[in-house]
């Protein structure tokens, strides 16, 4: 029974060693994630700009197309005006020519207005546009780091699980069994060492006669709080020479 609490241990540090690998795996994308986000983030930009820059130009064109329509006008009516004798159709006429001048000079104040708005947005598209590069350049980089190191950490992690599989037949199945239902609800841990008359899993105290029982390693002894198997520590010291 000794021996299969010191193999016991032994396969828990391990389970440890590769949840903590496991843990660090996750934390490796962390930066690509976010340069990720960065790329979505700035196409997102870029498409807006580009779509009010879209609706800017087809208003700028309808604003041309609209003042080239009054100037052909403007020019008939002007023609026309020096014939007209008639002071009523003269008036009604020189009316026309107003309000046509003034639709033409709103159009023309919009279009400078779109003008405005389009040079501050082709900055910022231009802006959008470099980040997005720098951006994709930099997650290229990060992709082949990630790879890298992922591949590294499998093969960490399958040398472990290889090492933790030459010592499961070495452990009874009811003892395995009984270490893997406890590891899983007590984060990772299904095991505990017992020092000084204490778990080192939960901190409670044996009672005495248990603790005895510990000592002569004939049963697999479970904490009575974290339900914890427990191992004396001084099976796991080596001996002495």
């Amino acid at each position: 029974m000794r021996q299969e609490l010191i193999d016991l241990n032994e396969i828990q540090k391990i389970d440890l060693g590769i949840r903590e690998v496991e843990k660090r795996r996750d934390l490796v994308p962390k930066k690509l994630h976010e340069l990720q986000a960065e790329i979505i983030k700035a196409k997102a930009d870029i498409a807006v700009r580009r779509k009010e820059l879209d609706s800017l130009d087809i208003d700028r064109r309808a604003l041309d197309g609209a003042i080239q329509a009054e100037t052909l006008k403007l020019k008939k009516w002007d023609k026309r005006l020096a014939d007209i004798r008639n002071q009523r159709e003269y008036l009604a006429l020189s009316r026309e020519i107003e309000t046509s001048k003034r639709t033409n000079r709103e159009a023309e104040e919009r279009i400078a207005e779109i003008n405005k708005r389009t040079k501050v947005l082709t900055e910022e598209l231009d802006k959008f546009q470099d980040t997005l590069a720098e951006c994709e350049v930099d997650c290229n980089s990060e992709q082949e780091m990630v790879d890298r190191v992922l591949a590294e950490f499998e093969v960490s992690v399958a040398a472990e699980r290889i090492r933790r599989d030459a010592l499961y037949p070495k452990i009874s199945k009811i003892v395995l069994r009984k270490y893997e239902s406890v590891r899983d609800k007590r984060a990772g841990m299904g095991l505990a060492v017992v020092v000084g008359g204490c778990c080192s899993g939960c901190n409670m105290r044996l009672p005495p006669q248990l603790f005895i029982m510990l000592q002569r390693t004939e049963t697999v002894e479970q904490c009575p709080s974290c339900l914890r198997i427990m191992v004396w520590d001084s099976l796991l010291q080596p001996p002495a020479s």
